[in-house]
């Protein structure tokens, strides 16, 4: 008996507890789909041309954005048009700069702020591209030279310990190939093998990229994979290897073998919704 009531006066109690009541005005932002907002957007290394951002809203936003930048890298990331294509419906275009041709990759960021000050609320909307080095290799001391690989040769890189205290990397090389065997010109491929890890996406040690022909390294032709430990941190004797299935009348060349930290934050920013910039006061930020 004493039981049952104490557990009546429990149950009582937690039910007479205030909640905070929820608030019919919302702000809320996706990149394709309403059913999947985004507190952040990520920047492909590669930049982009007319990029959307959608802002849904049921309150009059005064300002319909405001752009801070780095002082370092000043108008990367550029608003080209706001449209209200209905009614709480508001469409923002922007443009952001490639950093592909840069010898290393510079983190840089933005942030984006819709608000409404009569309701006192408000949105911030991180912009984000690139990620800090952690090493670059370009296989020579010399400038203009790079690794060539045939059907028969394959490369394998010195080890790189640093690798071994992350969780994340992205990994960029720039691949090219030269050949006179024009049925396999459209058709090159190179395959990265990745010891002591495994490519994100496919959860195998190794990944096959298409290699354009061409006559040096620029950024038409370099690629960025995400790369994973085996057991959650990267081997501290992580190499990568470089072969190719083709013939030996295709050459294929590599330089500028780079690799990014990314952090478990940055890692959400890729692939979940969960991870927030919230650090303004006076306004209910959502």
């Amino acid at each position: 008996m004493w039981a049952s009531l104490s557990a009546i006066l429990c149950a009582c109690s937690l039910n007479d507890e205030p909640q905070r009541p929820e608030r019919s005005e919302y702000i809320k932002v996706y990149e394709t789909s309403a059913d999947k907002t985004v507190d952040n957007i990520q920047i492909p290394f590669g930049g982009v041309q007319d990029g959307k951002i959608h802002i849904l809203s049921n309150v009059d936003l005064q300002w319909k954005y405001m752009v801070t930048q780095d002082a370092s890298t000043p108008d990367w990331f550029k608003i080209t048009r706001v449209d209200e294509i209905e009614p709480g419906h508001t469409v923002v275009t922007y443009d952001a700069e490639s950093i592909l041709d840069l010898n290393s990759l510079d983190s840089r960021s933005g942030k984006l702020s819709f608000s409404c000050p009569p309701q006192s609320l408000g949105k911030f909307l991180t912009v984000r591209q690139g990620y800090p080095l952690r090493f670059i290799d370009d296989f020579s001391g010399e400038p203009g030279q790079m690794v060539t690989i045939t059907g028969r040769e394959t490369f394998t890189t010195q080890e790189y310990s640093k690798l071994s205290k992350d969780y994340f990397d992205y990994i960029s090389f720039n691949a090219w190939a030269e050949t006179d065997n024009e049925f396999l010109s459209k058709n090159i491929t190179l395959d990265i093998t990745v010891s002591g890890g495994q490519f994100y996406d496919t959860r195998l040690a190794t990944f096959r990229v298409n290699v354009p022909l061409g006559t040096a390294a620029d950024k038409s032709n370099l690629h960025y994979l995400l790369i994973v430990g085996n057991d959650g941190h990267l081997s501290s004797q992580t190499k990568f290897i470089f072969s190719t299935a083709n013939d030996d009348r295709v050459f294929v060349h590599i330089d500028n073998l780079a690799a990014y930290q990314v952090t478990p934050a940055d890692f959400s920013i890729l692939y979940d919704d969960d991870y927030a910039y919230d650090d303004d006061e006076g306004a209910d930020w959502i």
